[in-house]
């Protein structure tokens, strides 16, 4: 890769990385003698390790997830990343919140290293040997090529320690765990993260002011709705609770192969946007779509308790079915515990437990059939607000991840569900009998063509819709995410968001988007969404 994928992404009046006119070369050395070799521990939207080697004047660069092991024969996914400066050897310091790789950057290891044959055969052929002289790592290693798959936009490696004297038992001390700190300051990355962003080991930026404010931790969350933050800066979208709550399995595990999202991936995502998520996923009912190996595998909806489920998942007796209970969570550990599980899909009842008969909030899903320009959807949305303020209830709003918009009220938890269906159901009969050309709100996919259904049936007792920043389980690793209306433009899609952009995307808002939804909560009237005069 040239440096140019490098300079691209990154703002160099913002952040303290390098900014390099023109490669080195060093046309002294050899091909066997290879060069330095660093590895940048990276606390950014997930911490990793990036394995750097010098090649033709360039850092060969890859996001090791997990980190290296020093455990003969372990296998560390290792993702391509671009090419890096040789100047980025020497860098340690704070990234900004809100650049490309925000976060903090140590020099965990640092040498040099010799290939095994011919480097850039290695690199062409996908099997690259070589002999590390670091600090921390030492001995023989390899990095192989996994084989890739059509839609694969990064090339994903392996990094194996090779079996000789630097090798350790399985059982032995994790290199990790026992030398965290820099091998240039000697330093932990706590204190390199506690650094005023935009500074480095070597000095300020020039652009001072293009630094953000450093980052705060999260207090814990009850399980209601807040509005505690209204036009509070985004403070609180952090790396928001108890990390280490669950032991995860297999965290290497490709959940999106495209896009290299990891088990661990998914879990340090869900960390960073907890405390927002909480309200509309603690202590209710949950329906889930379950993918154990990814998005590529099996997948099946599950909402009854599971042999082997996870102890933080919580077992939820429906006090009207005496048979199969069903499945909640109380808290982030619970959380983990269904990432554990394979679930890629969170879809909530829009009731708690402590009343499974009257729901506190209310969803109107706008699916749009085939031939449906975004433009259309998009004053469907608007519409469906309009009636809702007519009838007294507060509008938010989220894109679905998948091909459409969700409309959410709060409610007062007063009405029942059939209240609450029959209610929603003349919201979507009016707009149909209204614009009978553009909506439709019966489910026949026949009848569907060229319209948007506008679906209330989200609201019945066992109903369920996917939850305020859950992932979706399809190529793109798309979120639902909660908007401003005003975000609501033509080149804003429904899959805008992802696990890889929407940290970032939360940490440059000035405020929640959806701060005061318990607050706007009012009661469902017996009044009806009724045509309205033209």
């Amino acid at each position: 890769m040239a440096l140019e994928q490098y300079r691209a992404k990154r703002n160099f009046s913002a952040t303290p990385e390098p900014n390099p006119r023109v490669p080195r070369r060093q046309a002294e050395r050899t091909i066997e003698s290879g060069g330095a070799f660093v590895v940048q521990k990276h606390d950014a939207r997930r911490l990793h390790y990036d394995f750097r080697l010098e090649l033709d004047g360039v850092l060969k660069s890859w996001a090791v997830t997990r980190g290296p092991s020093l455990v003969a024969g372990d296998k560390r996914l290792a993702v391509a990343v671009e090419d890096h400066p040789l100047e980025y050897g020497s860098f340690e310091g704070a990234i900004p919140k809100g650049e490309y790789g925000g976060g903090a950057v140590l020099i965990w290891d640092r040498g040099s290293w010799a290939p095994i044959g011919d480097p850039r055969s290695g690199l062409t052929k996908g099997r690259l040997e070589f002999e590390l002289r670091g600090q921390k790592l030492k001995g023989r290693w390899r990095l192989v090529r996994m084989r890739a798959k059509p839609r694969d936009k990064h090339e994903n490696w392996l990094l194996i320690k090779s079996s000789d004297e630097y090798a350790r038992a399985k059982d032995g001390p994790d290199i990790l765990e026992d030398r965290p700190e820099s091998a240039a300051t000697g330093r932990p990355i706590e204190d390199v993260a506690l650094e005023e962003p935009g500074w480095s080991k070597d000095g300020p930026i020039r652009n001072r002011a293009a630094a953000h404010p450093p980052r705060v931790g999260v207090s814990r969350v009850a399980p209601q709705f807040e509005g505690d933050d209204e036009g509070r800066p985004d403070d609180r979208v952090s790396d928001q609770p108890e990390q280490r709550a669950v032991d995860l399995t297999h965290p290497d595990r490709l959940y999106w192969p495209d896009e290299g999202v990891t088990k661990q991936g998914l879990a340090d995502y869900y960390a960073q946007v907890w405390s927002r998520m909480a309200p509309f996923v603690v202590e209710r009912p949950l329906a889930l779509l379950r993918s154990p190996d990814g998005i590529s595998g099996q997948k099946f909806f599950q909402k009854h308790p599971w042999k082997g489920m996870n102890e933080r998942i919580t077992v939820a007796r429906d006090p009207k079915d005496p048979g199969e209970p069903l499945i909640a969570i109380r808290d982030f550990g619970g959380l983990i515990g269904l990432i554990q599980s394979g679930a890629l899909e969170v879809h909530p009842w829009g009731s708690t437990l402590a009343d499974w008969e009257r729901p506190d909030m209310i969803v109107m899903d706008l699916d749009p059939g085939e031939d449906v320009a975004w433009e259309v959807v998009i004053e469907a949305a608007r519409e469906v607000r309009t009636r809702l303020n007519d009838l007294g209830l507060a509008a938010f709003i989220k894109t679905s991840g998948g091909k459409g918009l969700h409309i959410v009220s709060p409610v007062k938890p007063k009405a029942s569900w059939p209240a609450a269906k029959t209610f929603t159901k003349s919201i979507a009969d009016a707009m149909t009998a209204d614009q009978p050309d553009r909506y439709v709100s019966t489910i026949a996919k026949a009848k569907r063509t060229g319209k948007i259904l506008v679906d209330y049936l989200r609201n019945q007792r066992g109903a369920t819709a996917i939850a305020p920043y859950s992932t979706r389980a399809r190529p793109g690793a798309a979120v639902s995410m909660p908007i401003e209306w005003e975000e609501l433009e033509p080149g804003l899609g429904p899959a805008a968001f992802t696990v890889m952009n929407a940290p970032a995307r939360l940490r440059s808002l000035s405020r929640d988007p959806w701060a005061g939804f318990g607050e706007a909560a009012a009661p469902i009237e017996a009044r009806k969404g009724r045509r309205r005069a033209a």
